[in-house]
């Protein structure tokens, strides 16, 4: 495969041409971005689907939108349709040429009409003059929406060209939606997606679809919608329903590299400073973070920084309000070390972080397809530090680059059941879509599979498939009492294979010491002293609580319950005056048996 390839990485990796399908879609909140490249040049999303096609080995690329029915972006394409398709079509034309970073755009209007289709935004960054709308995809001004006569000669091109045989053919739709909704000859176009998939054995053509739906369940119920397409319905419900091999890519937000790219482009363009370099990285990782933020809007804060004359530090993205927190300086791995006990939770997630570490490593170097299952089970009673090492699991995967947010979305498994048929698919799909580029956690997972009337089983059908289809982009952990949690894996034939043996964890209960160290240390965090002849006697209520202790002992949540009842008894004896110190007479009644 070309270099070229991964020119622009956020396109190339959501492209799934290998696929095999004769239709590509595309979705995501990326699709309205700009895309900087690994040579440091901005690229609209038609210049960078150019590139991708054409490394792939697409010699004649031909985009086709609601507002410019055809244009190309270099001009072989462009003579090569026009000779192939010009009698099937009247808009294949007059053209004119303008310049362009990936070639020579050339866009098409039909003469009868004089209306011009393509509107110009100058990109100073790369020098050259570009085709594109608002939303940075190849786009027209107003008045080409008032050529209607092409919608015919539209689809005919798009046939046409899908059918060439003797040069690999790619045909981009850009913002499908509008295309199909708008498209005036709905007949026409609904039989050419009834027709061609079945008819693509003999070609090796391909038709890219770019939605601007955030989600792939956005997309289909979207086409679902417009009333006469359900033949392409039926195709994206099939893509849906395939765990593997989809056709199927969403275009997201920029990695960490784009962003350190955009910020490298500004400090040379615009004199962006930076206040202290060993602040850099965690900068980095820290934008990369926050969800929804696409390359447009940091290359117009940055900018804006560069011109207020203030240097880029941590201090001033938290004062502008830019990222929910800053990581501190310390790694992933060595908060997870200091956490007090769980010794061998953290030799087993240390073997795990290990294998990933190398798993990702093969799949940068080409030497291993895909990788083992990331999806965990922990295992134990609450108050264990579950959550606690979820979270810490994501930070690791981010810094590992495994996954590119890390954060942690934990609703409750009720959360994920809907209210009437074909609703928890729906709010399972959300607590998904939340999640990607992290983790999520589901403590109390039986309950899933408790539920009655089915809806439960519903929800883990959709876990199941989601923890296939976007493996990639997310790590499931599911939570909960030793024994159920093995009920719940068999509830499900697919579950074992997501959470093999290797990835159970188990959380055993805190020993007597450790649990003494957490209490003493909730103490200290609420900013409270005593006397030490307070040691040894809340040492002997720890050790007698852990004796008596049962299935639903709370661990760590009953250290907390302890210093809440000591803070108040405390509270109520020196009445505010709080230089004084915790003693004895502040234990309360209920735990004084335990000693």
């Amino acid at each position: 495969m070309s270099d070229r390839w991964a020119l622009v990485p956020r396109v190339s990796e959501a492209v799934r041409l290998d696929a095999g399908d004769p239709l590509v879609m595309l979705f995501g909140c990326g699709v309205s971005d700009v895309f900087v490249g690994t040579d440091y040049q901005e690229r609209t999303l038609d210049e960078s689907l150019w590139h991708v096609l054409r490394a792939a080995g697409f010699r004649r690329i031909v985009f086709i939108s609601a507002n410019a029915p055809v244009y190309f972006l270099d001009q072989e394409s462009c003579d090569f349709i026009s000779r192939r398709a010009g009698g099937a079509a009247r808009g294949i034309r007059g053209v004119r040429r303008v310049r362009a970073d990936a070639g020579e755009r050339i866009s098409h209007r039909p003469p009868a009409t004089g209306v011009h289709t393509e509107s110009h935004l100058t990109a100073p960054a790369s020098g050259v003059t570009r085709t594109a709308g608002a939303d940075g995809v190849g786009s027209v001004n107003d008045e080409s929406r008032h050529m209607l006569t092409l919608d015919a000669d539209a689809v005919k091109v798009l046939n046409a060209c899908m059918r060439i045989r003797e040069t690999p053919t790619a045909v981009v739709i850009v913002r499908a939606d509008n295309f199909l909704q708008f498209f005036g000859e709905e007949r026409d176009l609904a039989e050419w997606f009834a027709e061609w998939p079945q008819a693509s054995a003999t070609v090796d053509n391909v038709c890219v679809l770019v939605f601007t739906k955030r989600s792939w369940e956005g997309t289909v119920e979207f086409v679902r919608s417009l009333g006469h397409m359900n033949a392409l319905v039926s195709y994206l419900e099939r893509q849906s329903g395939q765990l593997a091999g989809r056709g199927v890519g969403e275009i997201g937000e920029p990695d960490a590299a784009e962003i350190e790219r955009i910020v490298h482009i500004t400090r040379l363009r615009d004199g962006l400073r930076i206040a202290d370099w060993r602040e850099f990285d965690r900068i980095i990782a820290a934008l990369t973070a926050q969800p929804d933020v696409l390359a447009v809007t940091w290359a117009r804060r940055l900018r804006g920084l560069a011109r207020s004359g203030v240097a880029l530090s941590e201090n001033e993205v938290r004062i502008r309000d830019w990222v929910d927190a800053l990581p501190s300086g310390q790694s992933a791995w060595d908060r997870l070390n200091e956490l007090t006990g769980l010794t061998e939770v953290k030799e087993h997630i240390d073997r795990l972080r290990w294998r990933a570490e190398a798993e990702a490593r093969r799949r940068r170097e080409g030497l291993l397809r895909e990788p083992g299952s990331l999806h965990l089970v922990f295992t134990g009673r609450p108050g264990t530090g579950k959550t606690t090492v979820a979270r810490l699991i994501g930070e690791l995967y981010r810094e590992m680059g495994i996954l590119r947010r890390g954060h942690l979305h934990a609703p409750e498994a009720a959360d994920l059941i809907g209210m009437y048929v074909g609703h928890t698919a729906v709010q399972t799909n959300r607590a998904v879509d939340a999640a990607l580029d992290g983790v999520l956690f589901i403590d109390e997972a039986y309950r899933l599979s408790e539920q009655p009337g089915g809806f439960g089983q519903e929800a883990i059908d959709t876990l199941v498939t989601r923890m296939d289809n976007d493996r990639d982009r997310l790590v499931v952990i599911v939570a909960g009492y030793p024994d159920k949690m093995n009920a719940f894996l068999r509830s499900n034939p697919g579950l074992p294979r997501r959470f093999p043996r290797g990835n159970i964890i188990p959380f055993p209960d805190y020993e007597p010491d450790a649990l003494f160290t957490i209490l003493l240390g909730m103490l200290r965090y609420r900013g409270l002293r005593w006397v030490a002849e307070l040691e040894p006697l809340l040492r002997r209520v720890v050790a007698g609580m852990y004796a008596a202790r049962d299935e639903t002992f709370g661990n760590a949540g009953e250290m907390r319950n302890l210093t809440q009842e000591l803070e108040t008894n405390w509270a109520r004896r020196v009445r505010a005056v709080i230089t004084e110190p915790v003693t004895p007479e502040d234990l309360p009644q209920a735990y004084r048996g335990y000693a």
